[in-house]
């Protein structure tokens, strides 16, 4: 890391910094033809290590966007990202190239998606330890087994996820998350697939992978009951930060959503829509 990079790491609590981004730009289409789409209009933000935030914006805000482009999932037109402290996209110097992106990817970065993403064939302590068998890296089955055991499959270890609950296969998908030890788990509507109950075990081990583990979580979500077991709530609209609520709670959070418009002043003429 370069110690230009290490100074810039800090955050208002003292915390280190986890996921940067600088006036990240994103479109889809083009202006020549009027099919122009602002997905993310110069969107500056900082999370510190250690912090769970959850991202909300009405349908097509930018919500998803922003963390495609965060995860490096999806390449901004313009602006920085980093993640912890290194620049994953961006910046100065040369763009990294797919497989550097990828290799980056696998080592700083966790995933859960709403769809589990578990690959049918493979057993539940197969398909934990799978991130690490495709970043070369040496497997530890005990510590998986660790991570599986806390969050009560430890007798499951051997089914395959046709055997599973919706919420078991989510927790499997958060256990392959956290088994790299990643700087940043972004997780994408964790919790919309789920029963209540399932959805409540499922935001709670997120919570824990930030209070025990000391994990940055990132948690794209439309329902203000999972964003409220979150630090803090990130709102976007029209492809802006709109605003942010800290310690919340699901009543203020669907009262800010209410009034989520009157929080963007003034429009580009080239923006229309997120996506």
């Amino acid at each position: 890391m370069r110690h230009s990079q290490r100074q810039e790491r800090t955050a208002t609590d003292g915390r280190g910094e986890a996921l940067r981004l600088v006036k990240v730009t994103k479109t889809y289409g083009a202006a020549a033809d009027g099919t122009l789409v602002t997905a993310l209009d110069d969107v500056t933000l900082s999370l510190a290590t250690g912090s769970f935030t959850a991202v909300m914006g009405p349908s097509g805000s930018g919500k998803s966007t922003l963390l495609h482009c965060a995860a490096g999932l999806d390449r901004p037109d313009s602006g920085l990202v980093v993640v912890d402290g290194e620049e994953m996209t961006g910046g100065p110097g040369p763009a990294r190239g797919e497989a550097a992106l990828t290799r980056f990817r696998r080592t700083r970065i966790g995933f859960v998606f709403q769809q589990y993403n578990l690959l049918p064939t493979l057993t539940v302590a197969q398909n934990t330890v799978l991130p690490l068998r495709l970043a070369g890296r040496r497997v530890h089955r005990a510590q998986a087994e660790r991570i599986l055991t806390g969050m009560g499959l430890g007798d499951r270890l051997g089914h395959t996820p046709d055997q599973l609950s919706g919420g078991q296969r989510q927790r499997v998908a958060i256990a392959r998350a956290l088994v790299t030890e990643p700087a940043v788990v972004f997780a994408d509507e964790p919790t919309g697939a789920l029963d209540t109950r399932s959805a409540r075990d499922v935001l709670r081990l997120l919570q824990e992978a930030v209070r025990l583990h000391g994990r940055t979580v990132v948690m794209v979500t439309h329902d203000p009951v999972a964003a409220s077991y979150a630090d803090t709530v990130q709102f976007l609209a029209d492809g802006r930060l709109a605003g942010q609520l800290r310690a919340p709670t699901a009543e203020r959070i669907a009262e800010r959503l209410a009034h989520l418009g009157d929080d963007i002043v003034g429009t580009h003429a080239t923006t229309t829509t997120g996506v």
